[in-house]
């Protein structure tokens, strides 16, 4: 009786393993479509989606604010009105302030590239012979006959001016309006969140998760913008020692883009290169005021910044790097700055919900 239960054992034992593999691949399979309608929806509704991010992160900085006009008694519609003013008015004197300069910059770009043309020749002549036989070969390739042209279609001014303000138009007043509703109603909006859910637990779980994220937005994003604007204030000095004009520009602009990670101060360096090139007879004199800049900046990311937010802000640098290429590539520009935001929201909702589960791995 033995040998003859011995033999549906076995072949029952492999029916098992195979059935529960075949239900983890489906359920694997499930996620990554759900992943991918995910990504889809959030490509076709950047629109939307972006300004609504973009002002959840901006109102992560204005919160201890807030929060500190309450417990002086002041309404908190009130606190979030003049938060939100404070902030456009910032933003308005800004663009008065730097509207003269960038204005010049960017109508002399065709002298500024006949210019760096000029500057760089001399490093172009070993790669001449490369560019003649490129031509030569393209000619071969296309058997010499004339190329078709076509004429771009001429439109209206207007037209053109219409459409592409018309949406930046519509999505500022999306992320003013998001900003203040978040600002106001915030605490409303998380408790409809958390009474979604049966649980009692995960009800507990998930408000210590937007609590933890709300804090850690707030601590990385309120310490980020004061080092961001000694960054600022550095680089104003740093071109101004060097000679380069319009110095409050590039101080701006320092503070602006090092919210984005690697990309941001790689495009500051960049740009003070060109204006270095511009300004400066000399290649030595040009790359003075962006190897200062590469010194401050890669002191500030490796030392300052982490010293000042410890460990419990700490981020991949892996992870943030493809978080930051994904989202640019997703959303463009403004993807790259809520890069960081998402991933630190994403890390600490995956600590509250795994913390537990971790295990001691070898390194």
């Amino acid at each position: 009786m033995p040998l003859d239960e011995s033999p549906a054992q076995n072949n029952g034992g492999p029916a098992t393993a195979e059935d529960d593999a075949w239900q983890r691949a489906s359920q694997v399979a499930l996620i990554g479509l759900f992943v991918i309608a995910l990504m889809w929806a959030s490509y076709a509704a950047q629109h939307v989606i972006v300004p609504v991010l973009l002002a959840w992160a901006i109102a992560t900085i204005m919160l201890p604010l807030v929060k500190r006009m309450q417990e002086h008694g002041v309404p908190r519609v009130v606190a979030a009105l003049t938060v939100t003013v404070l902030f456009l008015a910032l933003l308005g004197v800004l663009v008065l302030m730097l509207s003269a300069p960038l204005t010049y910059w960017l109508g002399r770009a065709a002298y500024i590239g006949a210019l760096l043309r000029e500057k760089l020749e001399t490093f172009s002549q070993p790669l001449a012979l490369l560019e003649e036989i490129r031509k030569g070969l393209t000619a071969i390739g296309s058997g010499g006959s004339p190329a078709l042209k076509v004429e771009p279609q001429s439109t209206s001014l207007v037209a053109t001016i219409l459409s592409v303000a018309t949406p930046a138009i519509s999505q500022f007043v999306l992320f003013i309006g998001a900003l203040v509703f978040y600002l106001i109603y915030r605490q409303k909006l998380r408790n409809a969140l958390v009474f979604l859910l049966r649980d009692r637990d995960a009800r507990l779980t998930t408000l210590k998760a937007l609590n933890d994220i709300d804090d850690n937005m707030s601590t990385y994003f309120g310490t980020f913008t004061i080092v961001n604007l000694c960054l600022g204030v550095v680089t104003a000095t740093i071109t101004w020692l060097c000679g380069l004009p319009n110095p409050l520009l590039w101080g701006v602009l320092a503070a602006v883009l090092n919210y984005i990670p690697y990309i941001g101060p790689a495009i500051v360096v960049a740009t003070l290169s060109v204006v270095g090139l511009l300004v400066h007879p000399t290649l030595a004199q040009a790359v003075v005021a962006p190897l200062l800049f590469l010194a401050v900046v890669t002191g500030e990311g490796q030392f300052l910044t982490p010293m000042i937010m410890g460990q419990r802000l700490e981020l991949n640098p892996f992870a943030v790097f493809l978080s930051i290429a994904f989202c640019a590539w997703m959303w463009g520009p403004l993807g790259a700055f809520l890069a960081v935001p998402l991933l630190m929201a994403l890390s600490v909702s995956l600590d509250r919900a795994f913390g537990d589960e971790r295990l001691d791995l070898p390194h």
